[in-house]
């Protein structure tokens, strides 16, 4: 058995804490834990860690790694970067080519595509569901999972199932998401499940399909996987549901009965997680008085409620979204006319990741910006310089190696050093720990474009 996980979503539906440029997947949102971390963790349950097989974006690689190596080294090894977003149906068919080229699988090998941003409890409810599935896709049928729904959705597309087949079902028909009174009715009906946009099948099963479905995805997966990635751009942007699963007579539901949510909003977050006795959430630095069925999420510093109810209220560095709880929605909209005015918050995270490490800025102003930087054991940045500002160094926590010019020393706790304007330098991390860096920059230009690199 492999497993697939799709890693490549963006999205802002979780903003301000997920960004175009750090998605949902990578949010810290349960215990501590990333979204993908819980994924991985569900995958290694069901399957070894070097057979399961990772597609991201080729921007979010590094993040992707890093976050699959804190659960197994051997996770981070079947990584694939999607020179562009396609959807679902090509992310999955570039994997199944790589997994059976690469990992040698097998045509009637059963394969399960798990999303990397959902919350699914628990895990032996999960694992025994996706068994389930897994004998279904050996007799050849592809497989999708629907949860029975516990209220009246219209943010979840459906899927109707038929007859019954020892354990699952055949898949009647797929719907969009509803009205709220045709949810209500699906809920009613009790033959209607949310569609979880997971599957399984077996190599063969999918290829069969896409050839008679999708005949151009499938004739591009007839290359070598190196051609496959290379010729990625003319493949169709289409999910997996629109390219096989709405189409082909092959499809089975395994009806699950289980806490599950795709994040899609704050308010769903709300839902799936566990309440005080005034049916408040409260995560992070967060004290509430006199409040009521509210969310409060601190990032960053004290979030203190008082006398609300039904409320929203997220906090990040450079944020404070309030809203009704119920029309977390809107948020999209919020996000809409925040990109119309060119903001930046709609994008960036305060906390940017890099393939060396990771920075925030902590203030900045007219002439001014001030960084904290940490650089990971072992890395160091490309030599590079800036035309319009000098940057000054101030090491918190462990060694650095700088090198200004011609001229290289090692740089200890409470040292500084200073880097004039059009200066070749380099800042590297040597040891096996992790070094904090203050970074003061002066200038009249001091946007991230203001940088030469040059190669090591």
């Amino acid at each position: 058995m492999k497993v697939i996980v799709l890693a490549g979503g963006r999205g802002t539906r979780l903003w301000p804490l997920s960004r175009e440029r750090f998605p949902k997947q990578f949010l810290k949102l349960i215990d501590g834990k990333s979204l993908l971390e819980c994924t991985y963790r569900r995958a290694i349950a069901l399957a070894n860690a070097q057979d399961v097989v990772t597609v991201t974006s080729a921007d979010f690689l590094f993040l992707t790694k890093e976050i699959a190596e804190s659960v197994s080294p051997k996770l981070a090894e079947s990584m694939i970067a999607e020179p562009n977003g396609k959807n679902t149906a090509p992310a999955v068919g570039l994997a199944v080519k790589y997994i059976s080229e690469k990992l040698h699988g097998a045509p009637d090998e059963p394969l399960l595509v798990l999303t990397s941003d959902h919350i699914i409890e628990p895990l032996e409810k999960f694992v025994d569901y996706m068994k389930l599935g897994m004998l279904a896709a050996k007799e050849g049928y592809l497989v999708t999972f629907g949860i029975k729904p516990v209220r009246p959705e219209t943010g979840f597309g459906y899927i109707q199932i038929g007859e019954a087949m020892n354990g699952f079902h055949k898949a009647k028909r797929f719907v969009e998401k509803p009205d709220l009174e045709t949810a209500q009715k699906y809920l009613n009906e009790g033959s209607y499940y949310w569609n979880s946009g997971m599957f399984g099948f077996t190599t063969a099963a999918f290829l069969e399909e896409l050839r008679a479905y999708q005949p151009q995805i499938y004739e591009l997966l007839n290359d070598s996987f190196e051609d496959v990635v290379r010729n990625f751009e003319k493949m169709p942007s289409i999910s997996m549901d629109y390219a096989i699963m709405e189409k082909s007579n092959k499809v089975v539901v395994i009806p699950m009965e289980l806490s599950w949510s795709d994040v899609g909003s704050w308010d769903s977050y709300y839902d799936v997680m566990e309440k005080d006795q005034e049916g408040n959430v409260l995560v992070g630095d967060v004290v509430a008085l006199n409040a009521k069925n509210s969310l409060a999420f601190s990032d960053s510093r004290l979030v203190a409620l008082a006398g609300l109810e039904d409320t929203l209220v997220v906090e990040t560095q450079d944020v404070v979204l309030i809203a009704k709880k119920g029309d977390s929605q809107e948020v999209k909209k919020l996000v809409e006319e925040l990109k119309e005015q060119g903001r930046k918050e709609v994008t960036e995270h305060p906390e940017m990741v890099r393939p060396w490490g990771r920075y925030e800025v902590l203030d900045s102003g007219d002439g001014y910006k001030i960084k904290r930087v940490l650089l990971k054991p072992g890395n160091s940045l490309r030599p590079q310089m800036h035309l319009h500002r000098t940057e000054h160094w101030v090491v918190i926590r462990g060694t650095a190696q700088v090198k200004i010019g011609n001229e290289t020393f090692l740089l200890h706790e409470g040292e500084s050093t200073f880097v004039p304007k059009k200066t070749v330098h380099v800042l590297g991390n040597h040891t096996d720990s992790e070094v904090e860096i203050i970074e003061v920059e002066n200038g009249d230009y001091l946007e991230e474009d203001d940088i030469v690199v040059y190669d090591s």
